[in-house]
């Protein structure tokens, strides 16, 4: 991005941003464009900061109007001035609230880049085996203790499948539990010969982005993946600013 003056389409991407409500490929190019654009990323911190001198400035104009509207009345009392007064503490201490308890960055990165993987279809799944198929109908309806439930027999029967491996990983990743799901995906992001050798690299860097694990994050290979590397690189700048 040129120095100087946003042009209205990037401004207007950038609030986008912010604001959340570019849909799932929108944000994708977007985070694409900001991963090679230390401008653009300067450009979209500032309009946080802005954002949030926006809403600091709303309690600001509240207590001067309370203070200006005080000073007209101050020959009286009125309970109505320790009700403005109650409900602007209330505001102040609900935000340092917020303040305190809002995820880290590292959380938040996570959040904003983990998507569960969808699941393999049913009737086309990696094996003929049902009561695989049984399980995955579980994983995509969201019931993935369910799913790890009935994929943990046949994973005891086939210990070296990847296939149950990843998808019993996933099952963690998705319930929230990425610790329980990194020792196998620390494997599966070894095996050149498995197809979900690039999906477990990719959790497994998340898993480690949202737990501060910064050196295990970056000694995960993503740079030159044709899928994630883009993502990699915008959070590790992320996590470097």
């Amino acid at each position: 991005m040129s120095n100087g003056a946003l042009d209205r389409p990037t401004f207007e991407a950038i609030e986008s941003y912010v604001l959340d409500r570019m849909d799932a490929l929108e944000r994708e190019a977007f985070e694409q464009r900001l991963a090679g654009d230390a401008d653009l990323r300067a450009e979209v911190e500032l309009e946080r900061e802005n954002i949030r001198a926006v809403e600091l400035g709303g309690v600001t104009r509240m207590l001067k109007g309370i203070v200006a509207e005080d000073g007209a009345q101050a020959s009286g009392t009125h309970w109505s001035r320790y009700l403005k007064y109650a409900a602007v503490i209330a505001v102040l201490i609900s935000g340092a609230i917020w303040w305190s308890m809002r995820p880290s960055l590292n959380e938040r990165l996570f959040a904003e880049h983990f998507a569960a993987d969808p699941g393999l279809p049913v009737a086309m799944s990696a094996t003929a085996d049902p009561a695989f198929a049984d399980a995955m109908v579980s994983y995509k309806e969201g019931n993935y203790a369910e799913a790890r439930a009935k994929w943990s027999p046949l994973l005891q029967a086939e210990p070296m499948n990847d296939t149950l491996r990843y998808y019993i990983a996933s099952a963690h990743m998705a319930e929230g539990d990425a610790r329980a799901a990194e020792p196998m995906l620390a494997a599966l992001a070894n095996e050149g010969a498995s197809v979900f050798q690039a999906k477990a690299r990719w959790f497994l860097f998340l898993s480690y982005v949202r737990t501060g694990e910064g050196e295990k994050a970056l000694a995960i290979p993503l740079d030159a993946d044709t899928v994630y590397s883009e993502r990699a690189r915008l959070i590790k700048a992320q996590l470097q600013e």
